[in-house]
């Protein structure tokens, strides 16, 4: 009897320590710009978008600039297509980000995709939303 007690209450300190730790390392995610970026990045080259709801703040839009044009992504939009190639490596390219803006409440960042022979670069703008930081705004240009 006294075995049974122990490992039920062993059972429920597992259960409600291991809820806290998952839920931090979500949040984490976006606890810093830095954070942020690496999140943005992982979703939109190699499928990793687990939440990614959580990281595109309400009003995000995303704006594509090319040779045929222009053309606009809302929220819902953009979390559907990410989450539609979940886990599945999209873009076989090289990937870094520079800081081109950086305020204690926004960042502006130039993440830069190098394929074979082109480059994709997003501008990305993030703001801070109480403890965490989330993208307002996606710019994509061909240069």
């Amino acid at each position: 009897m006294k075995t049974l007690i122990t490992s039920i209450l062993t059972a429920i300190v597992l259960f409600f320590n291991s809820s806290p730790a998952k839920a931090e390392t979500n949040s984490a995610r976006n606890a810093t710009a830095d954070n942020a970026i690496n999140w943005y990045i992982a979703s939109v080259t190699k499928g990793q978008t687990e939440e990614i709801a959580d990281l595109l703040s309400n009003n995000f839009s995303q704006n594509v600039t090319g040779k045929e044009g222009h053309v606009r992504f809302d929220k819902a939009q953009v979390v559907d297509f990410l989450q539609g190639h979940q886990n599945i490596q999209q873009q076989n390219c090289a990937t870094s980000y520079s800081l081109v803006e950086e305020h204690a409440d926004f960042v502006l960042a130039k993440v830069e995709m190098k394929y074979g022979n082109f480059t994709k670069v997003d501008y990305v703008s993030l703001s801070r939303d109480d403890e965490s930081w989330k993208i307002n705004q996606v710019n994509t240009v061909y240069p």
